[in-house]
């Protein structure tokens, strides 16, 4: 600033602080649920761990009641990571699931929160996850029964415990390092859950046994979903996850979409894309030459991953496959001088290959 505008009062306006600034627009709009998104990535910025995660939780709250599942449940996945302790948090992914139609998700949520309940002696908490689980049992199994089978997955418990202080290993803690209250555990069991893995906990193995939860596990998988209504769940969670900054869980969710074919060529892509934000430039062009193998794609979206692609192989170093790239992009059709033939691709472009505009 020059010293006439310092005499003369030419002043440089002040921004707003974003925090007033959506704090403002919340008391405008209190349930809208991306202003409170918005706020919990503020909070996140600037280290207000509790905050944020009390703003994310009621945006995820507004997005379930407007049954937009896949944002809901992408920011219930994130603060399960953020703070594993929430277990009401597992309830309500588990909620999620049971709404969508995907009962054999919600069960195997349910039935590691009966074990973590239970390795934490709070029986009563876990009878309660029990009777949800029971309301999704074909059997109907009454609440005697379910009590009864309880009691006696405890009496066996304890026998497992006293032999495990006699000196054997016991299979309750996965890491091999007990966290604070098991909670690390807890953790790790549920996103093995997520993952569709056997779960290899001798507590959880021992109610399947008395209460049959591994038979009616597998009996829900088989007989509910894919729900017909949400036929690519996992890519719409992908791409939630992605639009909200959640990159890691955004990954895991592509990598399940290209596997259960839900939309394969564009999580495939996304996939890329996103390995890409995160700086992994190798995976990023492993995954996009995936994609570009992929049968029946059109001229425009193989153009948009050969962009991409061609950005990365920059930044790996290597110059001559990015250029032979362009040299194939500029075969596949000339554009017309007036850019009428545009192909909308992402603004990272490679080089000489940006669009030229006012020539």
């Amino acid at each position: 600033m020059g010293l006439f505008d310092i005499l003369f009062g030419k002043r440089k306006t002040k921004e707003q602080d974003p925090l007033k600034q959506t704090l403002t627009l919340i008391e405008k709009k209190p349930d809208d649920a991306r202003v409170r998104r918005r706020l919990a990535e503020i909070y996140q910025k600037k280290g207000e761990k509790e905050k944020a995660i009390s703003e994310y939780l009621q945006a995820a709250e507004i997005f379930t009641r407007n049954n937009l599942f896949a944002e809901a449940m992408a920011i219930y996945k994130q603060v399960s990571r953020q703070a594993p302790s929430l277990d009401d948090v597992y309830l309500k992914i588990a909620d999620i699931y049971r709404q969508m139609g995907f009962l054999g998700d919600a069960f195997a949520q349910y039935r590691i929160l009966v074990n973590h309940y239970d390795q934490l002696g709070m029986k009563d908490k876990a009878l309660e996850v029990m009777g949800l689980m029971a309301e999704l049992d074909p059997r109907k199994i009454t609440m005697e029964e379910k009590v009864a089978s309880f009691k006696e997955i405890a009496q066996l418990e304890e026998v497992e415990k006293e032999a495990a202080s006699e000196g054997e290993v016991f299979a309750g803690d996965i890491s091999g390092n007990k966290g604070k209250q098991g909670l690390f555990d807890f953790k790790a069991q549920l996103e093995m859950a997520d993952q569709e893995e056997e779960v290899d906990v001798k507590e959880v193995s021992t109610q399947g046994k008395v209460y049959g939860f591994d038979d009616l596990l597998k009996e829900l998988k088989e007989t509910t979903g894919p729900s017909a209504v949400y036929p690519i769940f996992n890519y719409q969670m992908g791409v939630a996850s992605r639009e909200m900054g959640f990159l890691e869980d955004a990954v895991e969710q592509f990598k399940i979409a290209v596997e259960k074919r839900q939309n394969p060529f564009e999580a495939q892509r996304m996939l890329g894309i996103c390995y890409k934000e995160m700086g992994r430039w190798d995976e990023a062009s492993r995954a996009l030459e995936i994609a570009l193998r992929a049968e029946k794609i059109s001229e425009e979206k193989k153009l948009q991953v050969q962009y991409e692609l061609g950005h990365i192989y920059k930044e790996q170093g290597r110059t001559e496959e990015a250029l032979q790239l362009l040299r194939e992009i500029s075969a596949m059709g000339q554009r017309s001088r007036d850019g009428k033939r545009e192909v909308d691709i992402p603004s990272s472009n490679v080089g000489s290959g940006k669009n030229r505009r006012g020539r």
